[in-house]
């Protein structure tokens, strides 16, 4: 339907249908123009805010979706569901206290629901309050026993390890066909990793098999799609842009009279330790966890863009134009850490956003005092982790082994070349070393960013702090081996993948 044929006052029966076929198709941006049309048209409409802030959040439009929510609770505000979606949202923005908040009016209005405990559940595992995190879900689940994302956010906390009839209520839920899709894949991964901790190794392939085969249905039903002639051709380009012999000189200090902290880059493909990582500097008192940024990447994407359009030339020229005007946007899209404003501002934010790999020799021109940390991993350890993970749309290569394959090659040759570019520039850090002597790393690692030795930075699993990650258990943890070495056990199901890397 054309958003100029719906009716623009007194029919939410026109407007439901609208959104509902948008959301069917996911068509997210669609249904953000149709909702934003309905609350206009009936701004006291409670089902056309939800639509807005529900759109709004497909997109990770955060902001955008707490605001629209936040009429919702004025127009219905003693219905501790609503609350407790503020709460949810809250969660995913990382506005903590705001979640936390919503949870305490939402158990006031309903004292012990289980959607309130689910909904407290999360918001500890975020933050590392993990054994509260597991009572409040195991709460959750003996007063709604079929609350399918009780038993996803379980399995997560509890790395595998589910109870039997645990296992046995999950597949349960997957016979039945009234399950949505997007709970179906995450049931699905959450099964198996729990075949994978019974040792059940090829009932635990097939679950993750099924798991990516929903999502991909999924990601192309909203058209998105690995391509790799697209990628292929943004390495050229970037080869292109930043030829060797183009690497500027570093030195890792703060900029004389820079007020603002400045960035510390960790970057890598996914599943290759960046969490632990930015977990180790975020532990400095210098230094602020920001987390996956998203600046960067939309830069990058401008930048390759233009490329695409008009050539690397007049890129090149026009890229020298635009720095200054990157650099403000991004140092101005910071997080601000709380509690800042009362005290000393940290003098480095970390951004572990992975996909900054792809933009190394942006990174050199636009903040050359920067450490930049590049994470390196067993491609099959990497591969597999990848695979048994419920990746977001950010990574449409993660639904097939041979598109996991393929990425990871092209990784592997754009880092040769930035390590080429700027040998003394990036701090190389393999996974393995780190789990072998992790006292020794670390060192090495504060070295290399300009950071004075603290004892916090080397027991960060220690450090208070949210986690938003797949690794947010891990983190909680001593550096061990414990996570490493599953890929052996599935060496055989890996043969895609190992072709597709060597490709």
């Amino acid at each position: 339907m054309e958003l100029a044929q719906l009716p623009q006052q007194g029919a939410s029966q026109a407007w439901t249908p609208a959104c509902s076929r948008a959301a069917r198709s996911r068509n997210w941006p669609l249904m953000q123009q149709i909702a934003t049309a309905w609350t206009r048209a009936e701004p006291e409409s409670v089902q056309a805010w939800q639509s807005l802030s529900h759109a709004c959040f497909e997109q990770k439009l955060f902001t955008e979706s707490l605001d629209a929510f936040d009429v919702v609770l004025s127009l219905d505000p003693e219905n501790f569901r609503q609350h407790v979606s503020a709460a949810r949202i809250a969660t995913a923005a990382e506005r903590f206290e705001r979640a936390q908040r919503h949870l305490t009016t939402a158990d006031r209005l309903q004292p012990g629901a289980s959607e309130v405990l689910l909904a407290s559940c999360r918001l500890n595992y975020l933050t590392g309050k993990l054994q509260q995190a597991e009572h409040d879900c195991r709460q959750a689940l003996a007063a709604s026993p079929t609350l399918v994302p009780a038993y996803i956010t379980l399995g997560q906390l509890c790395q595998g390890r589910l109870r039997r009839e645990e296992v046995a209520a999950i597949q349960r839920l997957l016979a039945q066909t009234w399950l949505h899709p997007e709970y179906r894949a995450a049931l699905l991964f959450t099964l198996g990793e729990a075949l994978d901790h019974a040792k059940e190794y090829g009932a635990a392939f097939s679950a993750w098999q099924q798991a990516n085969r929903v999502n991909m249905q999924l990601s192309q039903q909203e058209g998105i799609a690995y391509q790799r002639a697209e990628q292929d051709q943004e390495l050229d380009i970037l080869i292109s842009l930043f030829p060797p012999g183009s690497a500027s000189s570093v030195s890792h200090k703060k900029a004389a009279g820079t007020q603002s902290p400045q960035p510390i880059f960790v970057l890598g493909m996914p599943r290759s330790g960046t969490t632990l990582v930015e977990s180790i500097l975020a532990s400095h008192s210098a230094v602020h966890g920001g987390g996956e940024l998203p600046m960067l990447p939309e830069i990058h994407d401008e930048l390759i863009t233009m490329a695409r359009r008009i050539g690397i030339e007049e890129t090149r020229s026009v890229m020298q134009r635009k720095l200054a005007r990157w650099r403000e946007a991004y140092l101005a899209a910071l997080p601000t850490p709380a509690g800042s404003d009362a005290g000393e501002k940290p003098g480095w934010v970390v951004d572990k956003q992975p996909l900054n790999f792809r933009s190394i020799g942006l990174i050199r021109l636009l903040f050359p005092d920067s450490p930049i940390i590049a994470t390196e991993r067993d491609a099959l350890e990497i591969g597999l982790s990848i695979y048994r993970h419920d990746f977001s749309k950010n990574w449409p290569c993660a639904h097939r082994l041979e598109d996991i394959g393929h990425y990871l090659g092209l990784h592997r040759r754009l880092m040769a070349h930035w390590y080429a570019l700027a040998p003394n520039h990036i701090h190389r850090l393999e996974h393995a070393d780190m789990i072998k002597d992790s006292s020794a790393e670390i060192r090495s690692l504060l070295a290399f960013a300009g950071l004075t030795e603290e004892p916090a930075c080397h027991e960060p699993h220690k450090t208070q702090r949210a986690v938003s990650t797949f690794s947010a258990v891990q983190v909680r943890q001593p550096v061990s081996a414990a996570f490493s070495g599953r890929a052996r056990h599935y060496v055989s199901y890996l043969e895609p993948l190992k072709k597709n890397l060597s490709a």
